[in-house]
């Protein structure tokens, strides 16, 4: 089987060793600093160009799109079910639920009597839910329980304790040749290992499982794409270990992957990085059909 589709969940054990050796990650980012650099050129300063698995996936699908301006925001159920579900698989890993389908409408409820009493908005979306009639509403809960479910299944949430991170901020890393291009990779949940390898006479400290969600069915890019949220954690902190492994959950396809990290993978990934660079450089550049 090959190495990148082995179902390990994000409690499986990593090796003792990580599997990206020392001067891997420098030349991962050496290469992949050169190839922005080459790609980038003479692109307007300021004209920043954020990577993000939503841009890689476009790319990929409908490569026409990269240079087009994002469609003005406004709130709808895909955009409120990554907060509402993480809320609700952190409320059941405390044991106030037994399961984010009995989590979410009361916690809703409750954030927005909160925003409506304080102010406070917890999730930012407190006003639009407010607002929605009871079907909307409804819509919106079970968006976030079909997105909650196989995260909240996919480990014993209660029993990792502190080894388990669920939500935080997005890994932000700026290329510092063309500081007009930046990484930034979410995930949903990050599990340390189960214990320390490190040590004067041990051996290096295996790297954290990372944990992504994302909706629709994974295509021919999942792979890199899963591989690319380890190399933006990895280059933002380059004084932690790589991440060993990241799962890939899609709720709405039934389907998990994993890829295990190591050289090869950030490798691909990089690459992938630079071509998308370079298809959204080119796709604004004066003249150009997406301009």
């Amino acid at each position: 089987m090959n190495r990148r589709t082995v179902d390990h969940g994000p409690t499986a054990a990593p090796a003792a060793y990580p599997s990206v050796v020392d001067g891997a990650l420098d030349r991962v980012r050496d290469g992949l600093v050169e190839g922005i650099s080459s790609v980038v050129g003479a692109q307007v300063a300021g004209d920043m160009v954020e990577v993000t698995l939503p841009l890689l996936r476009r790319a990929r699908t409908c490569p026409g799109s990269v240079g087009r301006p994002d469609a003005p925001f406004a709130w709808k159920p895909v955009f409120a079910r990554r907060s509402l579900g993480l809320a609700a698989v952190r409320a059941c890993a405390d044991g106030r639920f037994r399961g984010p389908a009995e989590a979410v409408g009361p916690l809703a409820s409750a954030s927005v009597d909160e925003w409506r009493r304080t102010g406070r908005r917890t999730f930012h979306w407190e006003p639009w839910f407010e607002g929605l009639g009871d079907g909307a509403r409804a819509v919106v809960l079970a968006e976030a329980t079909t997105w909650a479910g196989p995260l909240w299944a996919a480990a014993d949430w209660a029993a990792l304790g502190g080894r388990a991170v669920l939500g935080g901020p997005d890994d932000l890393w700026t290329c510092p040749g063309p500081r007009t291009v930046r990484l930034k990779g979410r995930w949903e949940a990050r599990v340390a290992p189960s214990r320390p390898t490190g040590g004067a006479e041990g051996p290096p400290a295996a790297g954290p499982v990372l944990v992504s969600v994302s909706g629709g069915i994974p295509d021919g890019g999942w792979a890199d794409e899963l591989a690319f949220l380890a190399l933006v954690a990895a280059l933002r902190s380059t004084d932690q270990p790589v991440p060993a492994r990241v799962v890939g959950l899609w709720p709405e396809a039934g389907e998990r992957r994993t890829v295990e990290v190591d050289e090869a993978s950030l490798t691909d990934a990089a690459e992938r990085v630079v071509a998308v660079v370079a298809s959204v450089v080119d796709a604004r550049a004066p003249g150009s059909v997406a301009a």
